[in-house]
């Protein structure tokens, strides 16, 4: 009886606990919503990064043909890695590779 009454005392506590831990969870903020809304920021939010991210993705899609996510990873990268620029300049693919991405 005992057990039930730690186990009926846990549970209970889990119950008042639980539902506002839950709806606390992170989720995007108007902001947020509103910078990825392609009539804000273009299609998929890509107009809302930052000008030299912009300037590397236009880099990476006459240099090589990547997918969004990969053109993404390696813009991000050259802007903030300065020291791979020459490797930025011609070779998206061993940037990526630097990065763990395999698969071209």
């Amino acid at each position: 009886m005992k057990r039930f009454s730690r186990l009926f005392a846990v549970v209970a506590f889990l119950l008042t606990v639980a539902p506002p831990a839950i709806s606390a969870q992170d989720g995007p903020t108007q902001k947020q919503i509103e910078e990825r809304d392609p009539d804000f920021c273009g299609a998929g939010g890509a107009g809302c990064d930052p000008p030299n991210v912009q300037q590397w993705k236009a880099a990476g899609n006459r240099l090589a043909d990547l997918s969004a996510a990969d053109l993404s990873q390696y813009a991000y990268a050259c802007a903030k890695h300065p020291e791979w620029k020459k490797e930025c300049e011609t070779d998206p693919v061993a940037i990526l590779k630097r990065l763990g991405i395999e698969g071209y």
